[in-house]
């Protein structure tokens, strides 16, 4: 997996590969924490129950065994800060 991480005024980005289970870390307390409410709530995601956050995980497993390079969630903060993860 790599996380792609581009601030707002730079035009190159940073590439990292990183294990899975550092993204997938990521990508559930992005779901499932309350400080990213507001940016859920901007590409139409509300408050998720422990369930739905593990089913969706289910998924995204599923989607990264079967398709490789997929760009999984992209957020852009405020400031333009762009931060993507692509299994």
């Amino acid at each position: 997996m790599k996380i792609i991480a581009k601030p707002a005024k730079a035009k190159r980005q940073n590439i990292s590969n990183i294990p899975n289970t550092i993204a997938f870390t990521f990508i559930r307390n992005w779901l499932s924490d309350k400080k990213y409410a507001s940016e859920r709530e901007q590409y139409f995601i509300g408050n998720l129950s422990s369930q739905e956050v593990s089913l969706a995980m289910k998924e995204i497993k599923w989607l990264s065994r079967n398709y490789k390079d997929l760009d999984i969630i992209t957020v852009e903060d405020r400031g333009g800060n762009i931060t993507k993860v692509i299994i």
